[in-house]
């Protein structure tokens, strides 16, 4: 089984998390947008459940001419959002995508088979499906919460439909940080970055006292999944 990749601390990602704290985002998104940095997206496009590029991801991640972007929601309606209800058959063209994007969607969709495998269809040989998951989050229902995803069961779901995993990042430092995501949500904005340098310290030293308990604090996960063949 396939061991995900950790984030590794540095000034520019501490500098991500204290800004981004200051826009209100959870440590969570923050370190999901941080690894979105490092894709380069190109050629026909499609963001699934998410209604628009108002999305933070959007300041993170590299498009390249050409590309075209399509958004997609079944809750929200505008004139550049395709209805697409992730829970049954996509009214799509088979191979007329180069990227699926799927950021924090899958745990809000009882059918997450039907999204891997209609996904597939609709990707090009080569084609990626880029997304994410929480893991260690509380109940948040849009409209509804139905699972949390180990890298485990991410890697089951997807190969059974034949993608090849590019990469699996496990998003978290250790117990301390993922106690700090979930009570900092109460504290005023201008206070959030704050409590992060003492937190991220301790998990520093817990990870090398006790480095059997290394990623098993995950607050989600990022990964890449590629469709080799037709």
């Amino acid at each position: 089984m396939r061991l995900p990749e950790d984030i590794k601390l540095s000034r520019k990602l501490l500098k991500v998390i204290f800004s981004e704290a200051l826009r209100g985002k959870s440590l969570g998104r923050t370190l999901m947008n941080y690894c979105l940095f490092e894709f380069e997206l190109t050629g026909d496009v499609i963001d699934l459940g998410s209604g628009s590029e108002r999305a933070s991801y959007y300041r993170f991640l590299k498009f390249n001419e050409p590309y075209n972007l399509t958004f997609s929601d079944y809750y929200k309606a505008g004139a550049d959002i395709i209805k697409l209800d992730l829970e049954k058959t996509f009214p799509l063209e088979h191979d007329s995508f180069d990227c699926v994007m799927c950021f924090n969607v899958l745990e809000h969709v009882y059918s997450f088979e039907n999204v891997v495998k209609e996904s597939y269809r609709i990707l090009k040989k080569g084609g990626l499906f880029i997304g994410s998951t929480p893991f260690l989050q509380s109940f948040h229902p849009d409209p509804h919460d139905y699972f949390r995803y180990s890298h485990e069961s991410l890697l089951k779901i997807f190969e059974a439909e034949n993608y090849v995993c590019l990469r699996m990042v496990y998003l978290g430092f250790g117990p301390f940080s993922l106690s700090l995501a979930h009570w900092v949500t109460l504290v005023p904005r201008v206070l959030k970055p704050w409590p992060v340098l003492p937190c991220l310290f301790l998990d520093i030293l817990f990870n090398k006292f006790f480095s059997s308990s290394r990623m098993k604090y995950p607050l989600g996960y990022v990964f890449a999944f590629q469709k080799l063949d037709n």
